[in-house]
């Protein structure tokens, strides 16, 4: 909690939001969705008064990580109105998008994460494929999570055919999609844009910030005149394996096709 001009706020974030929305609702024509830039958060802060952070671009993704209540995302002025708070980019009229107040009703939240099923499929990986060494000392962040699935072709196992490493991360702006694959199925080609989570972070899966990255991807593609199909896949570390939720292809992700846990075995020291 902070204070702020007499006001007690949740986040140093908020009483920003609260003169971004001001700046927009009175005059919005469409009050279903207020849309906001990257250029009115920097303006904001400076209208309020608070330090600007070093990265503007990761101020609404910072507010929208976690699963956590609406009064997380929005000071109590936005949310008694009913508005939350979602992710947004890309380019628009005046700049790149930073994020949208979406009226969901007073008392109601948006459901913008990944729901994960509590039966998952289970399939079990031999990790000796890995280095002894590495196998211990491989770290439980992101980078340790491509380590891994790219020693054991983890991708290739679940998706039942040849799957390769284009880069990881594949730093698209106005989006960085976590892994980028690819893959030629029955002659078509696909590429498959990874969101991955990290145990280190306790992040939650935002579809959101998922579509965000496949309309990302499917506008570059069309700069390079190349027509190939996008499936989008989110991955999550948990204690000695991995999450994987495989979406329908050439659709913005909402509801996984299927979800698969990986363990492994031997385990992996540090994803205890």
């Amino acid at each position: 909690m902070i204070i702020h001009k007499g006001k007690s706020y949740r986040s140093k974030k908020h009483p920003m939001l609260e003169y971004v929305f001001q700046k927009y609702f009175d005059t919005a024509k469409n009050k279903e969705t207020i849309t906001f830039y990257l250029r009115d958060i920097s303006e904001g802060y400076r209208a309020v008064g608070i330090a600007e952070p070093a990265s503007i671009s990761n101020t609404i993704l910072d507010l929208c990580r976690k699963k956590g209540s609406i009064d997380s995302r929005v000071p109590a002025s936005i949310s008694a109105l009913g508005y939350d708070l979602k992710k947004r980019t890309g380019p628009g009229s005046d700049g790149n998008y930073a994020g949208e107040f979406v009226y969901v009703g007073v008392g109601k939240q948006l459901e913008s994460w990944l729901t994960w099923p509590d039966d998952l499929e289970t399939i079990e990986i031999d990790s000796t494929l890995i280095p002894s060494l590495a196998r211990r000392i491989v770290r439980n962040d992101e980078a340790g999570l491509f380590s891994v699935m790219d020693y054991l072709d983890v991708l290739t196992k679940v998706m039942g055919h040849t799957v390769h490493r284009v880069q990881n991360p594949m730093k698209w702006q106005p989006n960085e999609i976590d892994g980028f694959y690819t893959a030629t199925v029955q002659n078509k080609t696909f590429v498959y844009p990874v969101e991955a989570k990290a145990l280190t972070t306790g992040d939650d899966i935002n579809l959101d910030q998922m579509e965000g990255g496949f309309r990302t991807v499917i506008a570059k593609l069309d700069t390079m005149g190349l027509k190939v199909g996008v499936q989008q896949i989110a991955v999550r570390m948990i204690p000695n394996g991995i999450d994987i939720a495989i979406f329908p292809p050439n659709l913005a992700p909402t509801k996984p096709d299927r979800c698969v846990r990986v363990m492994f075995d031997p385990v992996i020291e540090n994803w205890k």
